[in-house]
């Protein structure tokens, strides 16, 4: 049987060899937003006097760290092998070290410059493996055990990159280890006070707690204060926007350092104009109309019980989504709206410009005599953190995810929570043997081409067979001047040139790209079975002038939203009138299509009567 030492030797060896695979940009890259997160800590900001590895191979780079730590005025000590034993000496600076034990720089043993104690020391370790309960694999010598166990006083951080985390309770503990109180990784801090009695993130706990209790405080709110504080919120948004900016390039910076695609910083990207229209945003949600306490229905029993069934917010309700910082302030506002408190994780590439704009909402909450926690952000960044989110059914009563069809299917396949599914769009358009071309070619164009990033464009084109010569000729033309490949079948190919032959993962693929596919049928029977295999019931649409074969499509269709001679692009709360969406719902519990403010209440039935029992 294996002993705790050859655990610890394996999964060291596993562990190392995924940590040197990074390539050096990226641990320069992710050894700054380490070195950022440190920077930002109480525990360094307090210290006078910094204990610091000199780092080595493929650690977290601590170069830079070093550097500002001295220009902060602190005092900086690195350590020096002694036997068995390590003792730290001070440097003021980079050239103070040599190559030593086993060509780890050092500083030089001057007995002047030796360590001595003082009040919030702080002592930044490396290692080769953490796990989330911070248990730690060193390199094997138990240099920092044995040093921390002669009676080290101070505070204690050990940097590292996130693939040399290991789940919890991972590493086997031996009577010498001793833990750090913090482990910092470029997406996530692991601390001492997060940790429950089972090791796991307390403060995941602790928000959904004051969730809970927010919620009820939510519900209760008038419609004139809600429209106050959603107003008294927009203007602190553009107060603010000095500092959110600040915060948003930050990540702007990060997600050049990571080769982030230039599509993905442009949705990353706040401006002084962004922030406006997102306190514009909050401005519309306050003249929409207030769901809550409406009466959908009443009426009254022959015993003389009145019933009547009333809207009533969901509660908690946790959106999960990814690098749009303004989803922040939109999901708030639609949330808070609706009398819900919200709990939003958002994604690590955001995460400075998501903390900047939640803590301003909160400030201005707290200020007008609300419960800040009617807003929360989690700011761990980490998957496993994600997905205990998706768990905590205890505190959330329904969770949104919005992003991407990978995030969905996570959370969908996840979550213990009931889950609204939003978002992913193979939408088609079917071409009918009736169709009238000056129709056709530009609802085509616009559903494909206006926003090729979004869950309503148009991927896949159905035609009839009998159409292609007359349409196909004129329509692929005009993708051609637009750049948009195009994926087709055999008779489809047989009338344009320049087609790439379509496969089967063609015609059920979202591609949010200059591309479409398409498809030759001989009915409309034919086109909705086809549709029907592949879409993924967000939105449809067909173009005839039948008006038969238009009702006939409308009705067996199974979508969201089914259009006639319309394009598929209009699937969106403002543009149904709902004035805002937190989504467009593609499956048929709770909600169904764009969900505006009703589409995030419930409703529960009020029964009053004058002292009726059941006979």
């Amino acid at each position: 049987m294996e002993t705790g030492t050859e655990t610890k030797k394996h999964i060291r060896k596993q562990v190392l060899s995924q940590r040197d695979a990074l390539s050096q940009k990226e641990r320069m890259a992710k050894s700054r937003l380490i070195a950022e997160k440190l920077m930002e800590m109480p525990v360094y900001k307090r210290t006078q006097q910094i204990l610091l590895y000199a780092s080595f191979r493929s650690e977290v780079d601590t170069s830079a760290l070093m550097k500002q730590a001295l220009a902060d005025g602190k005092k900086v000590y690195c350590p020096l092998v002694r036997g068995c034993d390590m003792v730290f000496y001070r440097i003021w600076g980079e050239t103070d070290l040599q190559a030593g034990y086993q060509g780890i720089m050092e500083p030089a043993a001057q007995e002047e410059n030796r360590y001595c104690p003082m009040a919030e020391d702080l002592l930044v370790m490396p290692g080769a493996v953490f796990d989330r309960c911070r248990n730690r694999i060193g390199y094997g010598k138990g240099f920092y055990d044995r040093f921390l166990a002669a009676g080290f006083a101070g505070h204690t951080v050990a940097l590292a990159f996130s693939v040399q985390i290991v789940g919890y309770g991972k590493i086997p503990v031996l009577d010498t280890d001793v833990r750090p109180d913090k482990i910092v990784t470029e997406r996530f801090v692991i601390a001492k006070e997060d940790e429950n009695a089972k090791g796991g993130c307390m403060e995941l706990t602790e928000i959904g707690k004051r969730a809970k209790a927010a919620k009820y405080e939510t519900g209760l709110l008038d419609t004139d204060t809600k429209n106050k504080l959603l107003t008294a919120i927009a203007q602190a948004l553009i107060a603010d926007a000095d500092t959110i900016l600040a915060e948003n390039e930050r990540d702007m910076e990060n997600g050049r350092a990571a080769g982030m695609h230039q599509g993905l910083l442009d949705r990353l990207k706040l401006t002084k104009d962004r922030i406006a229209q997102i306190s514009e945003g909050l401005m519309q949600i306050t003249k929409l109309p207030d769901p809550v306490g409406c009466c959908l229905d009443s009426f009254t029993r022959p015993n003389g019980m009145e019933i009547k069934k009333i809207s009533v917010p969901l509660g908690v309700i946790g959106i999960i989504y990814e690098s749009r910082p303004n989803v922040t302030a939109d999901a708030f506002g639609l949330c808070f709206k609706a009398g819900n408190a919200v709990i939003l994780k958002g994604g690590s590439d955001a995460i400075h410009s998501n903390k900047a704009i939640t803590d301003s909402i909160r400030k201005t909450l707290a200020a007008n005599g609300c419960n800040p926690d009617m807003i929360q952000l989690i700011e761990a960044t980490d998957r496993e953190v994600t997905t205990q989110f998706m768990k905590m059914k205890e505190y959330v009563d329904v969770l949104i995810p919005r992003g991407g069809a990978g995030l969905i299917r996570s959370v969908v396949e996840n979550a213990t929570i009931p889950v609204i599914e939003t978002g992913t769009g193979n939408c088609h358009i079917y071409v009918d043997k009736e169709a009238d071309i000056e129709k056709a070619v530009p609802i085509i164009i616009n559903a494909k081409t206006q926003r090729i990033g979004v869950c309503n464009a148009c991927e896949s084109l159905v035609i009839h067979r009998e159409i292609r010569k007359k349409l196909l000729p004129s329509l692929a033309k005009e993708l051609k001047e637009r750049h948009v490949e195009m994926r087709a079948d055999e008779p489809v190919m047989e009338i344009i040139d320049g087609c790439v032959p379509a496969t089967e993962e063609d015609f059920g693929k979202e591609y949010l790209d200059y591309i479409i596919s398409m498809k030759t049928v001989d009915s409309v029977e034919e086109a909705i079975a086809h549709i029907n295999r592949y879409n993924t019931g967000h939105s449809e649409s067909i173009i005839t002038e039948n008006a038969q074969t238009a009702e006939k499509f409308l009705r067996e269709v199974d979508a969201a939203c089914v259009y006639a001679n319309v394009s598929t692009r209009f699937t969106d709360g403002f543009e149904f009138g709902f004035g805002a969406e937190i989504g467009i719902s593609t499956q048929k519990l709770h909600a169904r299509g764009p969900m505006g403010l009703k589409e995030l209440n419930s409703y529960k039935y009020t029964i009053t009567g004058n002292g009726q029992i059941r006979g």
